[in-house]
């Protein structure tokens, strides 16, 4: 219970990759919940959940609806260093201003979806404690966002790993994510090249992502959290992909340029529950991509939605809305 109202969940931003897997989840659970989203990557939504749609921006239509609901699962945001980049006045607003109004306007329970990015480049082990260094503006605006949430009195902050997987029947593909991307690029070409390929990443499947987010409804679990299930170098993952596809597999000369490297503990959420019913690795991902790009069902090279910077891009490039500005 929150201010006295049964539990009932608003998922804002619920239309997107995460937001699938949690509404399912919360479907299979009869947890009451509504999705506020603006649909900036999808033309409808034929989900059949409760839905509003919605600016995150727009402060007196989300006041008005807010008070309705005892939790809020807050994964809205623009999603990655590159399409970060597009606008940085607009992923500012979004990233963290918005955030900084939700935590000042809302007395219910919050879980946030932040990123691990947070932690940049280091070559240790890193739990919750660890200094952060984030690298990018994506990075920048969800620690900043933290800031915030942690100065609320009962926020949950997940620190997200690398998501890979397919989130549900009604989200797009993200191909913006690196086990997703080199499978289809293995299964289209037969070859796999990579750059670098000693970086640490920490893995974890979308659906085990809304496991989570499930997970720390009703707990008493508050502050920051690392939520992840295996670290993995990403030559480890090509090779992983290279079993499973039967491509060949080539590091290139090609400096990477992306300087992230990390990889998290996850003992203390852990030992919360919050990792309780976590059952996806990394392999049946893998697999599950395998077999999407096998159909031919996606094409990374023709659809651009499928990748945060280039569906982002292309929207300005013909004078779109985006976030309902």
């Amino acid at each position: 219970m929150a201010g006295g109202i049964k539990t009932r969940v608003l998922v804002v931003g619920g239309a997107g990759y995460i937001g699938g897997a949690v509404t399912d989840i919360l479907s299979d659970k009869k947890i009451p919940f509504t999705v506020y989203d603006n649909l900036v990557y999808e033309y409808q939504y034929l989900k059949p959940v409760d839905f509003i749609y919605g600016d995150i921006r727009d402060r007196k239509k989300l006041k008005s609806i807010l008070p309705k609901y005892s939790r809020v699962i807050w994964l809205a945001a623009i999603v990655g260093d590159s399409a970060c980049q597009i606008d940085e006045r607009l992923t500012k607003e979004i990233n963290s201003e918005a955030v900084k109004w939700l935590a000042k306007n809302y007395k219910g329970r919050i879980l946030f979806a932040s990123t691990c990015s947070v932690y940049g480049r280091n070559d240790s082990m890193l739990d919750e404690f660890s200094e952060t260094s984030p690298l990018s503006l994506y990075a920048k605006t969800k620690l900043d966002a933290e800031s915030y949430l942690l100065k609320h009195p009962d926020a949950l902050i997940f620190r997200v790993g690398t998501a890979y997987g397919i989130s549900d029947k009604f989200s797009r593909v993200r191909l913006d994510l690196a086990a997703n991307l080199l499978t289809f690029r293995a299964v289209n070409f037969g070859k796999l090249d990579y750059f670098g390929g000693i970086q640490w990443r920490p893995y974890i499947h979308v659906k085990d992502i809304a496991a989570a987010f499930f997970n720390g409804l009703n707990g008493g679990s508050k502050g920051v959290y690392n939520l992840a299930v295996k670290n993995y170098q990403i030559k480890d993952v090509a090779k992983k992909i290279s079993v499973f596809t039967k491509c060949r597999t080539e590091e290139t000369g090609i400096p990477f340029e992306d300087l992230r490297n990390y990889r998290v503990n996850t003992e203390k959420a852990r030992k919360a529950g919050l990792l309780k019913g976590l059952k996806y690795d990394l392999d049946q991902g893998i697999k599950e991509m395998i077999s999407l790009a096998s159909l031919n069902r996606v094409s990374p090279e023709a659809h651009d939605v499928h990748f945060n910077d280039k569906h982002l891009t292309d929207l300005m490039k013909n004078n779109k809305k985006i976030w309902g500005k």
